[in-house]
């Protein structure tokens, strides 16, 4: 095979299908709906895998895998091209290869263009990473990289260009290195706008093309300051590096008032924010109703409006956009008929809450005081009109959000997740019914009442702004000269302004890869944005040739052959096999010549808790070799939480218990779970009574039946005596208070500090294990986890305090045995072991470890050295991370945990609440929702390639052979079966190749 061979026709890939009805192994297409998919036609399956004994067997056949045995335990896969080697953990003999050396030979692309003859010349990495090496001479300088890179950053300027650019094959390096021969061809560097996906990518454009031109003598050493400081915005003397975001809103700060803003909006960016904005504009929805029927009941006749038709229209938005005026008259008209004052509504200054300083909160308090004085006013004319008139009472007949955003959350997250979904796709409020339309309306125009834009706004706006001929004029003079990375990721209306700025310009390169799109959930729609790029620009026709081309970069730096020739074969399901014009962009990757092979590792445990113990162990193993550190070394997992169940909570635990370092990305790590602050929130309690704020988080949280209210009077108790009385005395007070707490308070309040007592008094008595285990049953297994499931680990009534599993305990427990491991975080006083009676200085002890361990689990991007342990040679920390944190990184060693149906990939879930919405609407919508099952697993597969390429050297794939939780075998089968992505050949009883049967 070719390497950077340029594809301008598509190319006819090898089927991975075993059988008609097959998957990539022979899993039934039909049984997929819901979530479930099961294993059919057994016999079948086993005729078209042909097995050998030796390296003399005949070639595979055609769209069949085939499996060989070769030596030390090292079994190899075969379809076509695509080699694999493998072990797998059931019977496998295990390598002597797996256990790599030090500085085994293996090289990313940085160290692999480094160690090439230099001849004279600058040399730049081809990697992602930032910490390039450069060889300096005296000849001129030039950035080094491999044939197709560099006839790739040298073609035609004036044409456009697409980039197919597999994972690990230097993309940025040809992007950045483009961007320098453009300049070099006497463009000015201002005039190239260089666009990204994230605003960390963006950062690091900035200071490789900073570099690169330093090298090739493009920019003096003490220029373009803000460059080399990591400065963001434009700078003298560079191209503009930036993400679409950042850019639009540049536009916007620059032409807002041709979209009549007076003022330049501020950014609403983070999801608390838009949680708050559409809780006020529900609030405003309902008060738009009542402010309906209060006209009503006067007989008054609305005055025209921007936000509503006087004529009454069922369609039309319930969101009125001035609701002022319509009130005001309300409120005269009130007057005069019943009396009614604005001194009979409540005293909204003083019952408002405190709230925290942000962009729009003062904003939002006057909006709230204003929807609470309107329903009072409403209340006093129902009462007084509309009872007699028959009118329906909204107060007790409301708005049913819950009718339209059915889900497990509340009403508030369903309708913020439905206007996201809408928004990113450029749906218009009416495009939907009444009700969803009135949501879209209400949020979209609080948002402008409050001077706010969110990132889709940014996008609409100068969308809108590009439509005028004169601002494009302008855009398109400032900036001729288009690069956008990641282009599989952009959402539609991404994708316009990327045809707008150059619809009959054609100077735009565009770098990307299909196989790695992973982000529909947030509005990306990669095929389409193919098919339009491919349509408008490389297959367009202008006197009989082609408009643009199409290049590939299929040399993978980071991964040697087995992991990729493995991506290979589950690359093949990214695309939908009759999409011809697509096919084209699934340019198979091939590793560097030579680069030594790890089998990749298949391991088939019996329990989640198998799986951590492998999965640590052979963590603790490459670490204590000393060929990588800590944070060379990465757990990738679907997603960090599945419902109630955590799919990475026993890893955790068991490298908590090896003393092993972790960050979570993509999620919170358990430590920071709720019930793992409340259970930390006692022990810190138990060890120090003048603890104020434990006390008041147990108190709020642990103690029954006392409200706010008499956590206020517990507060005030004692005020006036001199000396600080500490919030547990005053607890102690309030409980022995016969008038100051109600009966059930009081009684509440009285348990809880007997239960603390007791745990106090069980010190130099109990283990300080059966002292957690108590803590778990008597509170914490009480406490509702984050999600909406059922309570997890809740024990059956009676259960003791041992022979009871959680897995949040569980996780308290393996720290608990990290501490013992320790033995210089258990001196003096702390000495003891895990059987020993618990003293007071062990609790407090356990109780520092804890805190420790749960901030040292926060990813603040910076990696922290295990100093309090026993295991300090740990560098940095281990990452837990989900596949969409994990894109556009690389670690050593890469484990990719549940690897089983249902949970990799997930079930299809349906269509989305915008999407089954518009369906109604609009036919077309109707024939994408009825795709929409086969696009979700072809996403899925995307991220199972992700996960795949992630690794250079050691690749670990875990499957289960029973769910973790009992209710996922009611749900989606009985039988716990390997992912479809995962070759069946890889996980078989026996060496002969048989695909392992797993009947319900």
């Amino acid at each position: 095979m070719r390497k950077g061979r340029v594809l301008f026709r598509p190319k006819v890939e090898p089927s991975v299908r075993q059988t008609a009805r097959g998957g990539v192994r022979g899993r039934g297409r039909g049984s997929r709906g819901g979530g479930n998919s099961k294993r059919k036609h057994d016999s079948q399956l086993d005729s078209n895998v042909e097995t050998s004994d030796g390296p003399g067997s005949s070639p595979a056949a055609e769209s069949k895998f085939k499996l060989s045995q070769g030596q030390n335990g090292v079994r190899q896969l075969t379809l076509n091209e695509y080699v694999v080697s493998f072990t797998n953990s059931k019977h496998d003999v295990k390598p002597k290869a797996e256990a790599a050396p030090a500085g085994n030979g293996f090289v990313s692309a940085r160290s692999l263009q480094v160690k090439k003859e230099t001849g004279g010349a600058i040399v730049i990495d081809s990697d992602e990473s930032s910490d390039e090496v450069a060889v300096v001479s005296e000849t001129k300088p030039v950035i080094r990289l491999d044939p197709a890179q560099e006839r790739i950053s040298k073609a035609d300027f004036n044409r456009p260009l697409l980039i197919v650019a597999g994972a690990g094959s230097g993309k940025t390096a040809t992007l950045c290195a483009r961007v320098i021969e453009l300049i070099k061809s006497g463009v000015t560097p201002e005039k190239i706008l260089v666009i990204t996906f994230t605003n960390k990518a963006a950062e690091e454009l900035k200071q490789r093309i900073f570099r690169y031109m330093q090298a090739s003598g493009l920019v003096k050493s003490d220029e373009s300051g803000n460059a080399a400081n990591g400065g963001r915005g434009p700078m003298r003397g560079m191209p503009y590096a930036s993400t679409f975001h950042s850019w639009c809103y540049g536009i916007i700060m620059r032409f807002h008032s041709k979209l009549g803003w007076r003022r330049c909006p501020l950014v609403a960016a983070t999801e608390a924010e838009h949680k708050k904005l559409m809780f006020v504009a529900r609030e405003q929805l309902e008060d738009c109703v009542r402010l309906v029927q209060c006209e009503q009941m006067l007989d008054i006749k609305p005055v025209q409006t921007a936000g509503m038709d006087v004529k009454p229209d069922p369609e039309q938005s319930l969101y009125i956009h001035e609701t002022e005026e319509r009130w005001g008259e309300v409120l005269r008209r009130a007057k005069e008929t019943t009396g009614f004052t604005l001194d009979q509504g409540p005293e909204n200054e003083k019952d408002a809450k405190p709230a925290k300083r942000g962009k729009f909160t003062e904003k939002a308090k006057a909006a709230s005081r204003h929807v609470s004085l309107m329903q009072a006013l409403y209340h006093h004319l129902y009462a007084a009109i509309g009872e007699g008139q028959r009118l329906a009472n909204l107060e007790t007949n409301p708005v049913h959000f819950a009718d339209a955003f059915p889900g497990r959350k509340d009403v508030t997250t369903e309708m913020l997740g439905f206007m996201y979904r809408a928004k990113s796709k450029g749906y218009a409020s009416t495009q939907f019914p009444q009700l969803e339309r009135s949501v879209l309306d209400a949020y979209n125009g609080v948002m402008r009442r409050f001077g706010l834009v969110d990132f889709d706004d940014l996008l609409d706006m100068t969308n809108q702004l590009l439509d005028d001929p004169g601002i494009l004029q302008e855009i398109r003079g400032r900036f001729p000269y288009l690069l956008v990375d990641e282009f599989q990721d952009f959402n539609q209306q991404q994708t316009q302004l990327v045809m707008k700025l150059q619809d009959g310009v054609g100077r735009v390169t565009a770098v990307g890869d299909l196989k790695q799109s992973i982000f529909e959930f947030r509005g990306a729609t990669c095929e389409q944005n193919y098919s339009i790029f491919l349509e408008r620009f490389v297959d367009a026709q202008v006197e009989g040739k082609a408009l643009g081309t199409m290049e590939s970069l299929t040399t993978n730096y980071r991964s040697h052959k087995s992991i990729v020739d493995l991506s290979n074969i589950l690359a093949l399901e990214t695309v939908d096999a009759k999409d011809a014009q697509l096919r084209r962009l699934l340019t198979p990757s091939a590793a560097v010549a030579g680069a030594p092979e790890v089998p990749v590792t298949v391991w088939e445990s019996k329990s989640v808790h198998d799986e951590a113990a492998v999965i640590s162990a052979r963590i603790k193993e490459v670490l204590d070799k000393g060929d990588c550190t800590a944070s060379d070394v990465a757990v990738i997992s679907r997603c960090l939480n599945f419902g109630a169940y955590r799919p990475t909570g026993a890893i955790e635990s068991a490298l908590l218990r090896k003393g092993i370092p972790f960050v979570v990305r993509g999620g919170r790590s358990a430590l920071k779970s709720r019930r793992m602050q409340l259970f930390m929130a006692a022990v810190r309690l138990i060890a120090n009574p003048d603890d104020d704020i434990a006390a008041d988080f147990c108190m709020s949280e642990l103690v029954k039946n006392i409200g706010a209210v008499g956590m206020r009077k517990v507060h005030e108790q004692g005020a006036g005596r001199l000396g600080r009385t500490s919030l547990f005395d005053k607890m102690v007070l309030a409980s022995t208070s016969p008038t100051l707490l109600p009966k059930n308070a009081r009684a509440g309040l009285s348990a809880f500090l007997g239960d603390v007592d007791k745990w106090r008094r069980q010190m130099g008595q109990q283990t300080l294990a059966y002292i957690i285990k108590d803590i778990f049953v008597q509170y914490i297994f009480g406490v509702e986890s984050e999600s909406d499931e059922d309570k997890v680990g809740k024990p059956p009534a009676g259960a003791g305090a041992d022979g009871v599993e959680d897995s949040v305990m569980d996780m308290c427990l393996a720290i608990l045995d990290s501490l013992y491991e320790t033995p210089e975080l258990l001196a003096g006083e702390a000495a003891g072991t895990r059987d020993s009676p618990c003293t007071l200085a062990q609790l407090q002890a356990y109780s520092s470890h804890l805190c420790l361990l749960s901030t040292a689990a926060e990813d603040t991007g910076r990696l922290k050295k295990a100093a309090t342990t026993q295991r300090a040679r740990y560098e940095g920390a281990v990452v837990i991370s989900t596949v969409h944190q994990a894109k556009g990184l690389e670690w050593k060693h890469v484990f990719v945990n549940h690897f089983i149906e249902n949970m990799f990939p997930m079930g299809f879930r349906g269509v989305s609440k915008a999407d089954k919405v518009r369906e109604q609407l609009d036919r077309r919508v109707a024939e994408q929702n009825a795709r929409a099952e086969a696009l979700h697993f072809r996403e899925e597969s995307r991220l199972g390639y992700v996960a795949i390429t992630r690794a250079k050297v050691g690749l670990y794939i875990s499957v289960l052979e029973e769910y973790p939780m009992a209710w996922m075998a009611r749900i989606f089968d009985s039988q716990c079966r390997a992912s479809r992505f995962l070759p069946d050949i890889m996980c078989s009883d026996s060496q002969t190749g048989a695909s392992k049967r797993r009947r319900a």
